[in-house]
């Protein structure tokens, strides 16, 4: 990794966003990567995703697990109140977003050590965001998940022996709404 300028470590200056808006562009699925032995879990289901919002051009990528209980981590402050939602959705695109118009979100100065510093202070930043931008990025994740799922459908498909069901098919995949292993969220 090439180290960066002080300058693009910093926070990006505030801007006020020109209007417009464009689809979300789906990044390519690595399916070779995903059907490495062993390894290829640990990148399935990982994907990246840009889109314009109000004239910035903004990169998300789905979450690990690790960085899911993280969120839930950084939420327990406001968990049990009205801001628990808000409070999610903002952990979830702080964490979700690698760039807007080409500028990485900041991180951390220094060696910390911590994952759990990093996502803070991303959270931090993210919380001076207005709230509609925080809904645009999160509507445009959830599409992402979506994306993930169809994705993971197709492979299971593409993988299961000629007659057989699919993952989550049979209703037996121990999921409460019976439809498989990725069918919800655990959190709001």
């Amino acid at each position: 990794m090439t180290e960066q300028p002080a300058e693009a470590q910093e926070f990006p200056a505030e801007t006020t966003p020109a209007a417009s808006g464009s689809p979300p562009s789906f990044g390519e699925p690595s399916i070779t990567e995903w059907q490495k032995d062993l390894h290829g879990l640990l990148a399935l289901g990982e994907l990246t995703s840009s889109f314009e919002w109000c004239g910035h051009r903004i990169v998300i990528r789905t979450l690990r697990t690790d960085e899911e209980l993280i969120v839930a981590s950084m939420i327990k402050e406001w968990d049990t109140t009205l801001g628990g939602a808000k409070a999610y959705a903002t952990a979830m695109c702080a964490l979700a977003v690698q760039a807007i118009d080409g500028q990485p979100m900041p991180t951390p100065l220094g060696e910390t050590g911590s994952k759990y510093q990093w996502a803070m202070e991303r959270f931090r930043y993210a919380q001076r965001w207005y709230p509609w931008t925080i809904d645009a990025v999160y509507a445009q994740y959830l599409q992402l998940e979506l994306r993930v799922k169809e994705v993971l459908a197709e492979l299971g498909k593409a993988s299961a022996p000629m007659g057989a069901a699919s993952p989550g098919s049979s209703g037996s995949s121990g999921s409460p709404s019976g439809e498989g292993p990725f069918t919800g969220r655990l959190f709001p």
